[in-house]
């Protein structure tokens, strides 16, 4: 079956003659190449010559909870990697976040094992997982912290949110003194900040950001 991508007419295209240019300047749709397709189990391209809304194929079995989906590539980031949007499977593979996307370098870092990662779903939403954490332990309190690198269209939120967040290791004390957390805070233009509760008191380290979940900002949709 064929693939056809979509076109816009460009200010500098004319209107003198309708049916000329409607055929020729305001092309809706023209042939191209197949997309490309990825074996079963492999992982979505991070390098290329593709463009935002440009799709692949993998092809999955339709067993083991996988079965053959198209992604839509939604960011392409220097930062924080390339992600693709899933149409038939639910989510799509975790993507390891680039440690570039630290932007306070002198004292944190993306943790080693627990890789910081992201996955979208195929309603748009976008999901984090994994641990970044100070280089060295005891994480200033009642301060906003500028850690990451601005959050690029199609991962970024498309409101305005906080979202509590668990720091490790704990306190031993009980009650309210034992209480150690986090929050971040990040708008639709991709800014974020680091807030933390507690957490100067030599050892916490761990910054985790399981069951971080929202609306991206930017949908998109086939190109092709």
């Amino acid at each position: 079956m064929p693939n056809y991508p979509f076109f816009y007419p460009k200010a500098s295209d004319l209107m003198k003659d309708v049916k000329k240019n409607v055929t020729d300047n305001f092309k809706i749709i023209e042939p191209r190449n197949d997309i490309t397709v990825i074996p079963a189990g492999g992982a979505l391209p991070q390098s290329g010559n593709y463009n935002i809304g440009d799709r692949v194929f993998r092809n999955d079995p339709p067993n083991n909870n996988q079965w053959p989906s198209n992604y839509i590539l939604v960011t392409k980031d220097v930062n924080w990697g390339w992600h693709w949007r899933p149409i038939q499977q639910i989510i799509s593979p975790w993507v390891t976040v680039p440690a570039n996307c630290i932007e306070l370098t002198s004292d944190w870092e993306v943790h080693p094992t627990r890789l910081l990662q992201i996955a979208l779903d195929s309603r748009g939403w976008c999901h984090w997982r994994g641990v970044i954490r100070t280089k060295v332990p005891g994480i200033p309190v009642n301060t906003s912290i500028v850690v990451f690198k601005n959050i690029p269209e199609g991962i970024r939120p498309n409101v305005n949110f906080m979202h509590t967040l668990s720091v490790s290791p704990i306190r031993s004390a009980a009650g309210k003194a034992g209480n150690v957390s986090g929050r971040i805070y990040c708008d639709n233009a991709g800014y974020s900040s680091l807030r933390f509760s507690n957490t100067n008191n030599g050892a916490s380290q761990n910054v985790w950001f399981d069951g971080l979940h929202y609306q991206p900002g930017r949908q998109i949709y086939y190109s092709g």
